[in-house]
């Protein structure tokens, strides 16, 4: 459309789109993410052209109000397992000093406008609290409570300590498919692992 001598394209896409991205789970289960969706022009900078002549995405005001009802409006919300907590459109520029043209069959500086829609999520822990944390803290307290056992009850408290040991072992089994399996530790691995160390000491 032409609208004062300014030309405009419009387009329009809807639908559904899943994707990936790697996430820090060191704070598990009370981590944050940040969720980026760059969207570019597709047009970029050329050999021997300045910058001026990067083609600039500027999104509508609907954009930002189309946002701010997906913030406000739960329901619509596909991350039930997540809070969304703010959401932002910012501008980007992508700049690669040693781009590699095949059609001219050499590097030259590359430069190319962007949008991204940042969406900074905090995951819902209260799953995790009440069905693990918990639990694995009352097993933790039984397995102190020995202390309170005569001492010349020795197989009293021998016998507590164990069980307790055994059903942490056995409720360790029970949640594992709710942790994620990474090559470190996250915050909830740090709890568990202290409190077989914990649960072990009164048996010593």
């Amino acid at each position: 459309t032409y609208d004062n001598e300014e030309v405009k394209t419009i387009r329009e896409e809807s639908g559904i789109g899943q994707f990936k991205q790697v996430f820090n789970f060191q704070k598990f289960p009370f981590d944050k993410q940040v969720l980026k969706l760059k969207i570019t022009s597709g047009k970029n900078s050329k050999e021997n052209i300045n910058k001026s002549e990067v083609h600039f995405i500027t999104p509508e005001k609907g954009a930002y109000l189309g946002l701010e009802n997906y913030l406000n409006n739960v329901s619509d919300n596909y991350l039930k397992e997540w809070t969304v907590t703010s959401i932002d459109i910012e501008s980007d520029e992508i700049v690669n000093e040693n781009y590699y043209d095949k059609y001219l069959n050499k590097t030259h500086s590359y430069n190319e406008n962007s949008i991204n829609l940042v969406l900074n999520i905090k995951r819902n822990s209260a799953h995790y609290i009440y069905k693990i944390i918990v639990p694995v803290f009352l097993i933790l307290s039984i397995a102190w409570f020995v202390l309170w056992i005569p001492t010349e009850k020795l197989d009293a408290r021998l016998t507590t300590s164990i069980v307790a040991l055994l059903s942490l072992i056995a409720y360790n089994f029970v949640f594992s498919d709710d942790i994620p399996k990474l090559n470190y530790l996250t915050a909830l691995d740090e709890y568990i692992l202290l409190s077989y160390i914990f649960c072990a000491m009164p048996t010593f």
